[in-house]
């Protein structure tokens, strides 16, 4: 098997990841927080404080299988992808596929990764801080820092979809 097979293989599989992380974060973002926020109340009302920290008691469900199963997807693209990049680098001017498209995907799922752990994961924190050890300004923000999250989320949509695509683009050459 040539290191060109084994690059391709490599590189096709990381596509597979790509867009598995960004079918989920389009669950999460579109579905699952709106589905949670469903007559949510507005802060101040009787029954916001008790709705706030069940969200937060939710919350720990939604984004143990992000920690759990998509991080390492994650990662797994980081690293394949920057093996194909590297291997097609290695055959210069006979690669039939440009290295560079490659490092790009990489750096889209080295992107996503900073992203959770930088921006995502403190978002998590205080989602789950609902659950019972938030202040009540906290608990009074509670829909606002879940639709953040949403929102914030769509960049882990959009870096994989990037990455999987310039992948695509250059297996099928």
């Amino acid at each position: 098997m040539s290191d060109s097979t084994i690059a391709k293989g490599v590189a096709g599989t990381c596509v597979t990841f790509s867009f598995i992380l960004a079918g989920n974060a389009v669950t999460q973002s579109f579905m699952t927080i709106p589905a949670l926020l469903v007559n949510f109340p507005p802060p101040g009302s009787p029954t916001h404080t008790e709705r706030a920290r069940l969200l937060g008691q939710q919350w720990p469900l939604c984004w143990t299988v992000g920690n759990r199963f998509f991080r390492p997807i994650s990662t797994a693209g980081v690293l394949g992808y920057g093996y194909a990049a590297y291997a097609f680098y290695n055959q210069g001017i006979t690669a039939r596929a440009d290295w560079r498209f490659f490092a790009v995907a990489a750096a889209m799922h080295l992107t996503t990764v900073l992203h959770s752990a930088l921006n995502m994961q403190p978002l998590n924190d205080k989602l789950e801080a609902l659950a019972g050890r938030a202040s009540d300004k906290e608990l009074g923000q509670a829909e606002t820092i879940a639709k953040q999250w949403a929102s914030w989320n769509l960049l882990r949509m959009v870096t994989p979809v990037v990455a999987g695509s310039l992948a695509i683009y250059q297996l099928t050459r």
